[in-house]
């Protein structure tokens, strides 16, 4: 069981995590996009990975789904206009997925978004704290992480 303040940061992380997903389909909604927030993912994972270039494996890899459940997630992402595909110049089974100036424009809100959270986030913490805030969070990513695998390994 639960002591009193290990109580109320579980209420406080199932609060943020809930609203957080609230918000960011507000602010879709309000934007006038035609987007889940899956496809939101997604479009910020092509965007993070720009650089290297991003297939539709590394896609599906980073968003532990099928190959062919990630396909029709980008061919609906294409049809909408967020993205497009094109073929590697070395390789030419291999197809990349860019996104579009549309694409562009709602990751740079969705990032805008993100940025404006963290600061909030962060707004009042001194140098001392940082260290202890971020040590407490990279647990609870590690955990989450660590039972996620452990879930993977009984399927």
């Amino acid at each position: 069981m639960l002591d009193a303040y290990a109580s109320e940061l579980n209420s406080i992380f199932n609060g943020i995590y809930e609203s957080i997903q609230r918000l960011e389909e507000q602010l879709l909604s309000q934007s006038g996009q035609q987007l889940s927030i899956s496809e939101l993912h997604i479009i910020e994972t092509v965007w993070q990975r720009r650089a290297e270039g991003c297939s539709i494996s590394d896609i599906a890899q980073e968003h532990d789904v099928t190959l062919p459940s990630m396909t029709i997630a980008v061919k609906k992402l294409e049809k909408k206009g967020y993205v497009s595909k094109r073929r590697s110049e070395t390789d030419g089974r291999v197809v990349y997925v860019e996104l579009t100036r549309k694409g562009e424009k709602v990751n740079s809100m969705h990032r805008y978004f993100h940025e404006h959270m963290i600061r909030a986030f962060i707004k009042g913490v001194d140098e001392e704290q940082k260290p202890v805030l971020l040590s407490a969070l990279t647990n609870m990513a590690n955990f989450i992480k660590r039972q996620l695998e452990l879930s993977a390994h009984k399927e």
